[in-house]
Parts: C-alpha cells; structure tokens; sequence
C-alpha cells in the first residue's frame, strides 16, 4: 500500500469514525480503525462490534493520491500521531509495517492484518426505504431519542420505533414514563417496523452533516443509514415494542395554553430546589391551576418554592393539581420549537399530553407524561 494524502482529508476521516471506536471491545482488533486503499476511494472503518462507520474518500490524484491499494488496521496510537500532521502525509506499508512521513516526521508503526477486520455487510445503496432531509433526521433523534430507557431490564425500551405506513413514518419512543412519538408524511409507498438503539441514532446524528440528506436500508437484523460520504450500521433491537397507542389519551377534561419558554424558566428555577439531596434525577414539581399556573416544589433539606406563570387560555374545571417530574417535563418543552404548548389533562393521576399549539407544525409531535402521587 503506497499512497499520499491531505492531513486535513484524513484526519476529518478519522475523526468521524473514531466516535464508535473504543478501548473496552472484546475483539483487540476493533480497537483500531481499518484503512482501505483502493484506486478509486479510501475507505476508513470504524466500529465496537455493535455500531460501524465507514467514511468514504474519493481518490482525485491532487488531495489524495494512491500509487498501490492495500489494507490494514492502524492503532489508536496512530491516529493521534496523524493528528499532529500539518502537510502532506506519506503512507507505505511492508507487511504489518506502515511507515508515515509528514515535514520533518518519520516513523515506523506496527499494524495489524486489514484481512482480519470483521467485513462490511453489502446492502443494496440503489433503493432505500426511506429518504429524509438532513433537518428532518436531526428533529427524529432530537425530539425521541431522550425519552428512551437506559436501563437494561427491558432492552426492547432503549430503542425508537420507527413504523412507515400509508405514506406516513412514525418514531415513537418511551421509557415506560413517558411517551415521545412524531410523525410526518414520506416519500416511502413502503411499510415496515423496526426498533432502532437511540443510542445508536444519537451516534449517527453526531457523524452526519446535516446539509445531507439521509436515506435508510433496514434488513431484519441491522440497519444502514447513508448521508453524504458516510455510512452507519447499526444492529436493531429484537423483541415487540410496546402497543404505545392504547397509552395515549384520545380525550381530555381540560385543556391549557400556555407561553412554552415562560413556563421552561419556570421550571429551570425549581429544577434544583426540586431535587433531592440524595439524587439529582428525581424531582417533582406540583403544578396547581386556578387562574394562574403555579408551580411548586418543597423538600424537607432544602425547603420550599413557587413560581407563578399567566396561561394563554384554559378550557374546563380550575382548582386543578397535578405533580410531574421536572426533567421529564423540561426535557419534552426543550424538544419543541413553538412559541406555545398545549398541556391536555384527562385527571390529576393520568397521563398527561404536550403538544405544539401552532398549526403550522410540520411535524405531528407530542410528549406524554405520567403524573407522580405526592402526599
């Protein structure tokens, strides 16, 4: 393998890949990144066993120029000598040997066979199930994937579903508390259902660039997301989600509107107050409507706290109480962009909606919310 490249072009490369590449992976091999020298591309990849990323590099014979194709696995401490190169870097390889010269650097760095790195699976990149804007993907992961469960008691949870249906995609996503599901109309006549690791969504989202577009292959075991020069492969989740629709509250007994950036500072102002000294995680805010929406929170080591907010309008019974967690709730405000939200209550110990008031939404986006029983 002979090749020369821009430091910038490679390192950007590794960069990406690097993200899904870790230390703790039982197989030593994928603890480096395979490098793939062919005529017309390099190809880097990256991988634990259960993501893979491959960033493609087309050859142009200026930026990137190969005189010999091969293959080999360069190691972690490679690729942080690579990133100290500011010109031209030279690749030659004997055997398991790679020799790397840049301006006034010279070394000689052990490597492991490219034969033995775990293939790539070869899927079909002509037709996929779905096709998505950049923007589009980005609000998918952005608006579920925080509600997805990080514990491992019910795995089918850490997940997102995504169902394509009569032109329509659907994710939805819960941790068994709380509920995130959006929709939106797509250019699929197809209809499939799978469970995709949000984990894995997230990783994706933070090697794309989002000027491109994404488009999606599933097979019944993996899943293949393509945008721009980048691929992603993930394995899917086994198992049935849950049936979240039977969840959702087709009716209400009362409905408010209310400022969503005023009630999130509100919220922000007891976030702390709220949290117990024990854990960080589990704060509960009261929120009691009667005229006004106040929100409040007393604990014993800390004391006590309100916080009153005007609401736009109110439709059904005042005097109404219900208690909530202050991350469920602030973390569902965060994922929309209206000016204002919809909190639609069937009863102080049901679940509750949240919606975007605007009816100019793209998206068909809400948050559900189980209530907390407070003494």
């Amino acid at each position: 393998m002979k090749f020369t490249i821009d430091p910038h072009v490679i390192n950007e490369g590794l960069q990406k890949v690097s993200k899904v590449v870790s230390a703790k992976v039982t197989i030593p091999i994928l603890q480096g990144i395979l490098l793939d020298v062919s005529n017309e591309e390099i190809v880097l990849t990256g991988s634990d066993g259960t993501e893979t990323v491959q960033y493609c590099i087309p050859v142009d014979g200026e930026a990137v120029d190969v005189v010999e194709p091969g293959k080999i696995v360069i190691t972690k401490q490679t690729v942080e000598i690579l990133k100290k190169a500011k010109k031209v870097i030279h690749f030659t390889t004997n055997e398991l040997s790679l020799n790397v010269k840049f301006a006034r650097s010279d070394f000689d760095l052990n490597c492991l066979d490219g034969e033995e790195y775990p293939k790539f699976p070869v899927i079909d990149l002509r037709n996929p199930n779905i096709t998505l804007k950049g923007e589009e993907f980005s609000d998918f992961v952005r608006k579920t994937a925080f509600a997805a469960s990080t514990s491992e008691t019910r795995p089918i949870l850490t997940g997102i579903l995504l169902n394509v249906e009569d032109g329509k995609s659907t994710l939805v996503c819960t941790d068994s508390h709380r509920l995130a599901r959006i929709s939106q109309t797509c250019d699929s006549d197809e209809k499939f259902k799978i469970v995709i690791p949000a984990k894995s969504l997230n990783n994706a989202q933070k090697v794309f660039n989002m000027e491109n577009d994404v488009k999606l292959y599933g097979t019944e075991t993996q899943i293949l997301l393509k945008c721009g020069n980048i691929l992603f492969l993930s394995r899917l989740l086994e198992g049935n989600y849950p049936d979240t629709a039977r969840l959702i509250p087709t009716e209400h007994k009362s409905k408010m509107t209310i400022n969503r950036k005023e009630l999130l500072d509100g919220l922000e102002i007891l976030k702390e107050l709220s949290n117990s000294i024990e854990s960080t995680t589990s704060g509960v805010v009261k929120m009691h409507i009667n005229g006004v929406c106040s929100l409040s929170s007393y604990q014993d080591q800390r004391g006590k706290g309100k916080n009153d907010i005007e609401y736009s309008s109110y439709e059904g019974e005042e005097d109404f109480t219900i208690s909530f967690s202050v991350k469920y709730a602030l973390e569902a405000l965060k994922s929309m962009e209206a000016a204002e939200v919809d909190f639609l209550f069937s009863g102080d110990m049901r679940p509750f909606l949240i919606a975007p008031t605007s009816t100019e939404q793209v998206l068909d986006e809400l948050q559900l919310i189980l209530p907390v029983r407070t003494y």
